[in-house]
Order: C-alpha cells, then structure tokens, then sequence
C-alpha cells in the first residue's frame, strides 16, 4: 500500500514575508528533493516579490478624467506649449517605464548576488576540511600502529628499573641492550608521528591563510552594500517627492493651468530622472559585488 503523502511545512521569509508552503509528497521523495525544491521556491518567491515590488509602484499616468483636462489644456495652449506638454507627458511615460526595468534588473541581481555569496563562503567554511580531515586520520593511525612498540618500550624500562634494584648486573646488562634498540626505534617513531602532526598543524595554517584572503577579497563589498544603501534611500525620498508633485500635477490639470501644469511636469521629470541615476548606480554597485564574488571563485579554485 502506497504510503500517504507527506504533509510537511517548509517556511521560506524573504524581504520580510514569512511564506508556508506544504508539499504533497512520499515523505522519502520529498527528502531527496527537498534542496533542489527550496532553491526553485526562493527563486520563485523572489521574481514574485520584486515583480510585487514593481506592481506597488505603478506608474503615474492621468485616468481617463484627467486625460481629457490635459488634452483641453494642450489643445488650448500655444502651439510650442502643447508640443512640450505632451512631450514631458510621454517622457515621463518613457521615463517611468525604464524605473520599473531597472527595479527588475536590481532585484534579480540582488538575488543571484546574495545567493553567490551565501554559497562561497559555505564553500570557504569547508576549504580543505577533508585534506586536513585525511591528515589528522593519518596522525590517529599512525599513534595506533606505534602503539604495540611504545608499550614494548615501557615495558622494557620498567624491567630495567627492577633489574637495576635487584642489583642483577648481568640481567641489568642484558635488559639495558634491549632498551637501547627499542628506544631507537621508539624516537624513529615519536619523529614519524611528529612529522605527521606538523604536517596538519601546517594544513591548518594554509586553510586559515587561504580563509582570510578569499573573506577579505569578500569584505570589499561592505563598502559597496553601503552605496547601495545610500542610493537606495536617496531614490526612496525623491521617489516621496515626486509621488507629492504628482498631486500638484493632478490639481493644476484640473483647473485647468497651462503654466502650472507644465511646470508641475518639468518637476516630475526632475524627480524621475534623479531616481533613475540612482537606480542606475544601484545596479552598478551590484555588478561590482557580481564582480568581486567572481574574484573569490576564481582565487578559491586556484587553491
């Protein structure tokens, strides 16, 4: 009988949404899918979340009502005032459009970068484990297969000891042989297993070296995630003002001010092209952070 499937709650949070999601699969099928599944749903729940990201941040455009005020304001203007009225208009159509690609590009970058670095510095956690792994298993064998010799030796100077109270010369004489040729081979040993030992303490040392490079190649984006932060906050604040300009816009539409209205456009075209220089440097800043990923992945495979 086909074992029911397997009711189990996967919680993903990504830019502050907390999702639950309960995959209906055999519990062993989902097991061993598991990891390439959550990888497709933080992929998904990303595009979603920035494509909700630009859905909230429609563009400005007039609804109809205010469309036909604009088109009587630019019917009524003079003929150099109505072309650049509806030029601004659609330059701010234009304008906004390339806002909402640039959101996308951001986003999808943003993802691919935190997803790069989260996995490199997994694999930096790791670099040579297994080597150093291989190495100290190497120093526990060794110790062991000394071990019968290392006993040999004790006992052989504790027999020394006892011949030496015993003052037996001859059995002293006879055990003291004994104890040099073994002591010569014990010190061949205790040099092997030392060899062995600085040979991971050495292992060690290289991983730490080559751990401290690829962080501190990786720490140079610190100073960029800053950039971006920066942009990111200058490009919310202008995006305030021109949100704020868009109700004066919408007013002077309404009754009817040639002047006020094409000033009022001018500003807005102000406003959206500052948040485009600074969306611009934004997804700049991320491909400086693509960049520097790609240095550590290079310097890692050159370990």
């Amino acid at each position: 009988m086909r074992e029911a499937p397997a009711r189990i709650d996967i919680r993903v949070s990504l830019a502050g949404a907390s999702l639950r999601f309960r995959p209906y699969l055999p519990k062993e099928e989902f097991i061993l899918k598991a990891p390439f599944m959550l990888r497709i749903v933080c992929l998904v729940l990303a595009l979603s979340l920035a494509g909700s990201a630009a859905a909230s941040a429609a563009p400005f455009e007039f609804s109809a009502t205010a469309k036909k005020s604009f088109d009587k304001i630019v019917d009524n203007a003079k003929a150099s005032a109505a072309t650049q009225l509806k030029k601004n208009y659609a330059e701010l159509q234009t304008l906004q459009k390339q806002d909402i690609g640039l959101d996308t590009k951001i986003s999808a970058l943003r993802y691919k970068n935190q997803e790069n670095d989260t996995l490199m510095r997994k694999r930096i956690k790791d670099i040579d484990k297994s080597k150093i792994a291989s190495l100290a298993g190497d120093v526990a064998k060794t110790k062991q297969r000394y071990k019968p010799l290392f006993d040999l030796y004790d006992t052989q100077r504790s027999q020394l000891s006892l011949a030496k109270a015993a003052k037996n010369k001859e059995l002293t004489s006879i055990i003291n042989v004994k104890v040099e040729v073994t002591k010569i081979a014990v010190q061949a040993a205790k040099k092997d297993i030392s060899a062995k030992e600085a040979a991971v303490k050495k292992a060690k040392s290289d991983a730490t070296a080559k751990t401290k490079a690829l962080r501190d190649i990786l720490d140079a984006n610190k100073a960029t995630e800053s950039r971006i932060k920066a942009a990111k906050s200058a490009a919310s604040q202008t995006k305030k003002l021109f949100t704020a300009e868009s109700k004066v816009l919408l007013q002077t539409v309404r009754s009817g001010d040639t002047s006020g209205t094409s000033a009022s456009l001018s500003r807005m075209l102000v406003h959206i092209r500052q948040i485009l220089i600074n969306k611009t440097n934004m997804h700049y800043y991320e491909t400086q952070i693509a960049s520097v990923i790609a240095k550590a992945e290079a310097k890692l495979k050159s370990y």
